[in-house]
């Protein structure tokens, strides 16, 4: 069976991700575009080797940040994936739903419209939360990841002059970029990640609202990961 875990930037997908692979003896596939690159590790919250419990993952940390892959590349070796591993179990997880839906659905690049008919069978779990409480998460979180060093693995990917259209898009990377350039101070900057932080979960909400049927929600305050996981694996 395939699980999709989807849900806002810092809502813990990837907690979850891990308990419902280790319950189900499953194999984990990235869907974060921005933990594809193996240059962006704390500003994109990946996770650690050892929060992966020997979990094998897929399609995290396998990709420099000078390489072009986008949704089409994306799409092409996830279903790769999908059919290597049709017999175990599979946990998709990430908060990019553009890479879900081409992975997931009958998605064309071309202009055609998209029929958007499922191509495989998988269940949809949504993680949300109250929309401050998420907030105050997502800015200490950002406060966290400035104390961890972001602020020197963007210094280092500045100073190799990369000008790739992944890193001008990252967030917490493009905006301390600018104070490097002297256009802001870093107090603006920390600022400014925490801003397109919270719209980026506003976007997303609206995103799988829209994009995705049949998801099954958990607030994630009003119901423990543990209680969850019991209520996937029952239904």
């Amino acid at each position: 069976m395939i699980y999709v875990i989807l849900g806002p930037t810092g809502v813990g997908k990837t907690k979850l991700s891990i308990m419902l692979a280790k319950k189900l003896n499953g194999i984990v596939i990235n869907a974060d575009s921005m933990q594809i690159y193996k240059e962006l590790n704390i500003g994109t919250a990946k996770i650690t080797d050892d929060e992966k419990e020997n979990i094998p993952h897929y399609l995290f940390d396998f990709k420099s940040i000078t390489e072009d892959f986008n949704v089409f590349n994306y799409q092409k070796e996830g279903r790769r994936l999908l059919d290597e591993y049709k017999n175990r179990n599979i946990i998709i997880v990430g908060g990019t739903g553009l890479y879900i839906k081409a992975l997931l659905y009958d998605y064309t690049f071309d202009k055609k419209e998209n029929k958007n008919k499922r191509l495989y069978d998988f269940k949809v779990i949504g993680l949300t939360r109250d929309r401050n409480s998420l907030y105050k998460i997502i800015d200490d979180r950002v406060d966290i990841m400035i104390n961890k060093g972001l602020l020197k693995e963007a210094k280092d990917l500045y100073d190799k002059n990369i000008n790739s259209r992944s890193l001008n898009a990252a967030i917490g990377y493009k905006e301390l970029f600018r104070y490097f350039d002297g256009k802001c101070s870093l107090e603006e900057a920390i600022s400014k990640i925490k801003q397109n932080s919270r719209r980026y979960a506003k976007r997303q909400y609206t995103f799988f609202n829209n994009q995705f049927d049949n998801i099954r929600w958990y607030d994630v305050e009003m119901i423990s990961f543990d209680d969850i996981v019991s209520d996937i694996l029952s239904n």
